[in-house]
């Protein structure tokens, strides 16, 4: 029998080999937003702004559609601990079309939206920039749920470097169309802020053609693909993945709701203050999806486990799973809180824009700990097929608690727009201290019932 701790150090080992390529992918996937931060930035305050405005409302429909497919990486995991290889073509099959589906509709969603963008109280320069950057950068979901959907595919069976290697790519080529077509450089079109929004749709297009082609095309994939790929639809499978996906993507939807309510709350208080509120959010956001890639890695661990029946390692890959989201936030903090004047000057000159900045980044230093392990405990109990609750208290942690508080805060008690990020702390501890509980509770309830001993 291991030793606990030869035990956790082979489990971690285990983790970080998963977590690795799929760290590098989703620090990718903000890359593609971090560079369009940084070159809107040179267009000024007001672009900066106006694509952080349009970027955080598009981001929740986004979101909330990434986290319906979501559920399908434990399920792949499950297949293959339980060596029933031909069952995830069948699984990917399904998936496919959900993602489908759900572009349809939410692309639908905003452009029924659009016309109303004046009832979230922006000024007028900014909803005059916003409006068409948000009609582009729309149409990018359908591609994005594409990849995403051949991601969980890759990623369940343990082959998490295919959707790196397509990322890395993919922050090539839109950084690159970034630059052209922002600025008009060699030939192209100037197109300003919708030049950003351009680069972005190609970006993701090919990316997500990039990753249907390997899977499809590459040899190693053909014994998930034993079953005719057009055959008739099991309905019982896409009432399962939505049972386990829409609970899901309303967690999202409830906390990448609540930070882009945050920004536009922010947008009340002018451009320079939502100039550095983005600034803010997207470096936080940069280490919130390195820990996030380690929550796919519990996800993983934990589905895996489950499918061969070990209880016992499936709790115990969960654990380790959050200990190190929470010790590498941790480290995160500690370099946000001593260079919160340094890290706003790779985006701004603007002294203002770097002052405000560099007082969100003070709450971001105290949040990283409780968001680490927040994401990583939402992974691990998504391994267990496990998603109602997660979004029973994300719901009460960012709407009933993190945005009231911060609206409080912000405009009856005198904060100003650091209460705003006070509140979505106040949500991230209450979430991490449950979810975290949840995990605990409901793999506990799993090896009472188990007839295996614990080891």
């Amino acid at each position: 029998m291991k030793s606990l701790q030869s035990k956790t150090l082979h489990e971690s080992k285990l983790l970080l080999k998963l977590a690795g390529p799929i760290i590098v992918g989703q620090v990718g996937q903000n890359l593609i937003q971090l560079a369009d931060t940084l070159l809107v930035g040179a267009l000024g305050p007001v672009a900066l702004g106006a694509s952080a405005f349009a970027g955080s409302l598009f981001i929740v429909f986004l979101i909330f559609g990434l986290g319906i497919l979501a559920p399908t990486t434990a399920l792949f995991a499950k297949m293959q601990g339980q060596e029933n290889f031909p069952h995830g073509g069948v699984l990917l099959r399904h998936s496919l079309a959900v993602a489908l589906g759900i572009s349809a509709v939410l692309i639908a969603a905003i452009y029924l939206l659009i016309p109303h963008l004046a009832w979230f109280g922006q000024r007028a320069e900014i909803l005059s920039l916003g409006m068409p950057f948000l009609k582009i950068i729309t149409w990018s979901i359908l591609p994005s749920m594409i990849y995403q959907c051949y991601k969980q595919f890759t990623d369940g069976i343990g082959k998490t470097k295919v959707g790196m290697y397509v990322m890395i790519a993919g922050v090539i080529i839109n950084v690159a169309l970034n630059y052209v077509l922002i600025h008009g450089s060699y030939g192209f079109p100037r197109l300003g802020l919708n030049g950003s929004a351009w680069a972005t749709l190609i970006a993701r297009t090919l990316m997500a053609f990039g990753m249907v082609l390997y899977v499809h095309l590459h040899p190693k994939f053909k014994v998930y693909m034993a079953e005719r790929w057009i055959h008739n639809f099991d309905h019982q499978i896409l009432k399962s993945m939505l049972r386990l996906g829409i609970p899901t993507g309303f967690t999202y939807f409830f906390e990448v709701g609540a930070f882009s309510s945050a920004a536009v709350m922010m947008g009340w208080f002018g451009a320079i203050p939502l100039a550095a509120h983005q600034i803010t959010i997207s470096l936080a956001s940069t280490s919130f999806l390195i820990t996030l890639g380690i929550g796919i890695a519990a996800s993983i661990r934990v589905g895996f486990e489950m499918g061969r029946g070990d209880y016992s390692l499936a709790r115990h890959a969960g654990f380790t799973a959050i200990k190190i989201g929470g010790f590498y936030m941790g480290l995160c903090a500690l370099g946000f809180f001593f260079l919160r004047h340094w890290f706003p000057t790779f985006y701004v000159t603007d002294p203002d824009v770097i002052e405000w900045a560099a007082r969100f980044f003070v709450v971001v230093a105290i949040f990283e700990i409780f968001d680490g392990v927040q994401a990583v405990s939402i992974g691990a109990l998504r391994g267990m097929s496990d998603t109602q609750w997660p979004g029973i208290i994300a719901f009460f942690a960012y709407w009933v608690m993190g945005l009231p508080g911060g609206y409080l805060l912000a405009f009856h008690l005198g904060a100003g727009p650091v209460g705003i990020w006070l509140g979505l702390l106040i949500g991230l501890i209450f979430a991490s201290v449950f979810l975290s509980w949840r995990f605990h509770r409901l793999s506990h309830r799993y090896l009472s019932s188990s007839s295996s001993p614990e080891t």
